[in-house]
């Protein structure tokens, strides 16, 4: 009987297990070759599509940094600095929204959100033409402007939904102390905030490092231009005479986004399951 338990368990996890790892594998699958044919000469990669490097070509890394980290530094810059300032209003509107009373609050959020419902693509004509009056077009500030301004709606929902789950009574208490307006927000908000700030400091980096629309249209001068649109100028000038050169820039691109990831998938993972939660 025992036996016959046990039987059933293992193969229920078993039904569970194997899909999971098939999944695993048909994600990481592309990842692999990359990899592999960012070592390969472009001559190995035509005659022998999956086979292993023989030998590695560890050239096509230094050709690739070569011609993309200034694209790469690029779009770091603008990430940290678009999320800097969404994180920085996000928090700011969120805990507005989540412990402050004033008239029309609710009525405000909500418009708020309905700017959410309204899709990219409609209003991108009109903001090209309202950074090109101001100025902003073919600098950094366009991207970092942009993202700053297109990204606290969502982040000030996300604060928003976390912060009112916050005890008020934290505040109450600060307040007897003498604590603050400023201080409250600081020693204790923010502290308190931290899984779902990482959150929107991943998303809102993740979003500037994908964008491809947005500076191919407003960025004219390479030398400020993003990864995305530079990966394209770059697959346009290497990618007949030499695919490894190509993987390899592929694999360099992504180690950003790596190591956003890696630091703050933590933080990530608590952020978005406690503000759905909060919801």
């Amino acid at each position: 009987m025992e036996n016959n338990k046990l039987l059933n368990r293992r193969i229920r996890q078993a039904l569970v297990i194997i899909p999971l790892l098939i999944l695993v594998g048909f994600t990481l699958l592309p990842i692999v070759f990359m990899l592999v044919s960012s070592l390969k000469s472009n001559a190995q990669i035509l005659s022998s599509f999956w086979s292993l490097p023989s030998p590695p070509q560890w050239d096509n890394y230094a050709e690739a940094y070569n011609s993309i980290w200034r694209y790469v530094a690029n779009t770091v810059i603008y990430a940290v600095a678009g999320s800097i300032c969404v994180i920085i209003l996000s928090a700011i509107n969120g805990y507005i929204f989540a412990k402050k009373i004033f008239p029309g609050k609710e009525l405000l959020f909500m418009v708020m959100l309905a700017l959410l419902m309204i899709p990219g693509i409609l209003t991108l004509i009109p903001s090209y033409v309202l950074y090109s009056e101001m100025g902003l077009t073919n600098t950094p500030w366009v991207m970092i402007v942009s993202s700053a301004a297109g990204g606290q709606v969502f982040g000030t929902f996300l604060c928003r939904s976390f912060m009112s789950g916050i005890p008020g009574e934290l505040f109450e208490a600060a307040r007897i102390d003498g604590a603050r307006e400023k201080t409250v927000f600081v020693r204790i908000v923010i502290p308190l905030s931290l899984p779902i700030l990482a959150t929107i400091l991943i998303m809102q980096s993740v979003g500037v490092y994908n964008d491809y629309i947005w500076p191919l249209l407003t960025i004219r001068d390479s030398n400020i231009q993003v990864i995305a649109v530079g990966l394209t100028v770059f697959q346009n000038q290497f990618g007949i005479a030499d695919k490894g050169v190509v993987f390899a820039a592929y694999a360099l691109s992504s180690v950003p986004l790596l190591a956003i990831f890696s630091f703050g998938m933590k933080y990530f993972i608590q952020g978005m399951t406690q503000g759905a939660l909060k919801m």
